[in-house]
């Protein structure tokens, strides 16, 4: 016979990471910043395992291991390419064949060989997708940097294609440093959002110091310029942090210079509606921004606070709040701003700063209320600093799933409080009543672990449940609160 802790077990890891596609279940996170050791050193975080592992990573190659952009087998989770915007590295941390010289130019010259960065300085300017109709064959789309010896001259957009096969098992680069849009745009900016179909990409950008959004598409033809649209403000100074919400029904981006942009957006036609913008107090930092995975919540970062936005609300300057602050100083460097924000797939958000802590910050109940989202300073400790943009470029690769993380990924795995409830009459024949204590799932499985009833409570009101088609036997139900768990038992006879 199974126990009632067993049917537990069952329940709460129904949609366990089993479920889920694990594009994004592996990040290089950092790279080692200074001249202690040859070559460069990585922080590798396994999100595949409860709590998150991290590793070390090194190389003799002068390239530093920096993904601005990265992906991971959708089955397994393993990393299977990242890029620093200079090269293309496969699983194994080596260039991948013909994966030298992304983003090939005067710009790349200045920084990709040498001694000064070796990685392209310009974050959010790179982003690995699947391709929905060739199996194995990846999507690396990244900006370039095309410069006089003056100035800037222009930022196209470019893609790289990348398969993996037999001959390839580690992946090779197939088309390289392809232009699909050749004028002028903002710098970093890249994110994307599945097409409501299901299958296509969108990719959102920014014409340079405008505010003409460029929406591309990327379907079984290759990636084309859609549509474009003029709405809201213009972009201004610095490069941005953008981002679509969870449930791909918002859009927004954030730089110091102009604050926040909000949109609603349509992801089957590709329209952005509703423009909302907010400045909560300008900082002299880059800042960054990430949505909570319920997609009611969006986080703002700045210099040196952590801000959350009510969406619920129609006035945002209403809607916000401080939920923690980040010491510039704290770890001996007087500007470790807080910066770019990624939300991981354990559903914590993980903010990156500026110039390389030895931190991530956290939050780490992003759909929680003010305080209650618990943001934490110095969260998790990696082994090499957050060099360049920090975290990677990750769109919401589950968008189409019942929920865009997993919660059993969070921490040690333990079962939530579980509390008694009666349940009459007992034994039964017709009818059972149960008063759910609040808000939540009612359930009822047999001891085979099979739900024979399932329905959402409202409220706390009496529920009358016929059971007389029930084969007779022993039953256990099942009421879950947010961090409760309600059990009873009956028998059918």
């Amino acid at each position: 016979m199974k126990s009632w802790l067993v049917i537990l077990f069952v329940l709460y890891f129904s949609f366990s990471v089993k479920g889920q596609n694990k594009y994004d279940y592996t990040w290089i996170a950092g790279t080692d910043n200074s001249d202690a050791s040859i070559g460069t050193e990585a922080t590798i975080i396994d999100f595949g395992v409860v709590p998150p592992v991290l590793t070390y990573q090194g190389t003799s190659s002068p390239q530093s291991l920096l993904a601005l952009g990265e992906i991971c087998d959708r089955n397994t989770g393993r990393l299977l390419f990242y890029s620093n915007g200079c090269v293309v590295f496969d699983s194994t941390h080596h260039i991948m064949a013909n994966g030298d010289s992304i983003n090939f130019g005067i710009y790349w010259k200045n920084y990709c060989i040498g001694e000064k960065y070796l990685y392209y300085p310009n974050v959010f300017s790179v982003m690995a997708l699947p391709n929905s109709y060739i199996n194995n064959e990846y999507y690396l789309i990244h900006q370039m940097e095309a410069r006089d010896l003056e100035k800037i001259i222009h930022k196209p957009l470019l893609y790289s294609t990348i398969k993996f096969d037999e001959n390839s098992p580690n992946g090779r680069v197939v088309k390289k440093n392809a232009a699909f849009y050749d004028e002028d745009t903002a710098a970093g900016f890249f994110t994307s959002m599945k097409h409501a179909n299901k299958k296509d990409w969108w990719i959102m950008h920014l014409e340079a110091r405008s505010n003409k959004y460029l929406k591309f598409l990327l379907d079984s033809t290759g990636i084309h310029l859609h549509d474009s649209q003029i709405i809201g403000d213009s972009i201004k100074g610095h490069h941005a942090q953008s981002q679509f919400s969870p449930d791909g029904k918002k859009y927004a981006w954030f730089n110091k210079e102009t604050g926040l942009h909000l949109f609603d957006f349509d992801r089957a036609t590709g329209a952005l509606s509703n423009y909302r913008s907010l400045i909560i107090e300008q900082q002299p930092s880059i800042g960054g921004l990430c949505f909570s995975p319920n997609s009611r919540f969006l986080y703002v970062f700045d210099i040196t606070n952590a801000y959350q936005i009510d969406l619920w609300q129609t006035d945002l300057n209403e809607a916000y709040e401080k939920i923690g602050s980040y010491n510039p100083g704290s770890e001996g460097s007087p500007y470790k701003d807080l910066m770019f924000g990624m939300l991981g797939p354990n559903c914590k958000i993980y903010i990156a700063s500026k110039l390389g802590s030895s931190h991530f910050s956290t939050i780490e109940s992003p759909d929680e209320k003010g305080a209650a989202c618990n943001f934490q300073a110095l969260g998790l400790k990696l082994i090499y600093s957050s060099g360049g943009g920090g975290v990677p470029n990750l769109p919401h690769y589950r968008v189409d799933e019942p929920y865009p993380c997993d919660r059993t990924l969070g921490n040690v795995w333990q079962l939530p409080e579980i509390v008694d409830f009666s349940i009459a009459p007992n034994p039964v024949s017709d009818q059972i009543t149960i008063t759910p204590p609040a808000k939540g799932l009612l359930s009822i499985y047999d001891l085979s672990g099979k739900s024979v009833y399932q329905q959402m409570q409202e409220d706390n009101s009496e529920v009358v449940i016929d059971v007389s088609p029930f084969p007779p036997g022993h039953y256990i139900v099942i009421f879950e609160e947010k961090h409760k768990v309600h059990r009873g038992e009956f028998v059918k006879i």
